[in-house]
């Protein structure tokens, strides 16, 4: 005995709660997997090396720019060497850890003088680099 479907029969329609499962999964794909890597605004040439940057969860960033005022960026607030100390302290309540992203053209004492600053409140430090091409 045959059987027959009463079913009408769908065969050009397009099941849209698959394709839009698809979809979501693809836009979690990839939003989770770019670079989450906090960028400031001030655009920095980082010096190279062969070491990469350790993992820093919620880490304060510190961007020194070439300039002559001596000023500089403390998570994206441009501030001078008396006012970070202040700052530090309120700082140290969210997160131990701080990145320097130093331009190349910066001073190696001043980078080392903020770097002082920067351990002698209690914090962890690390440079910001860019890996070398080889």
């Amino acid at each position: 005995m045959k059987l027959e479907s009463t079913l009408t029969d769908r065969a050009g329609m397009l099941y849209t709660a698959p394709l839009m499962d698809v979809i979501l999964i693809l836009i979690i794909f990839f939003l989770f997997g770019s670079n989450l890597v906090l960028k400031s605004g001030v655009e920095v040439s980082l010096p190279t090396s062969a070491s990469s940057l350790p993992s820093a969860e919620d880490a304060h960033i510190i961007t020194l720019i070439p300039n002559e005022t001596g000023e500089f960026y403390f998570n994206d607030e441009r501030v001078n060497q008396e006012s970070l100390k202040g700052r530090l302290g309120e700082a140290l309540k969210r997160s131990t850890q701080v990145v320097i992203l130093a331009d190349e053209a910066v001073a190696y004492g001043f980078v080392m003088g903020i770097s002082r600053l920067v351990l002698d409140a209690g914090f962890e430090v690390s440079f910001a680099t860019k890996m070398e091409v080889e």
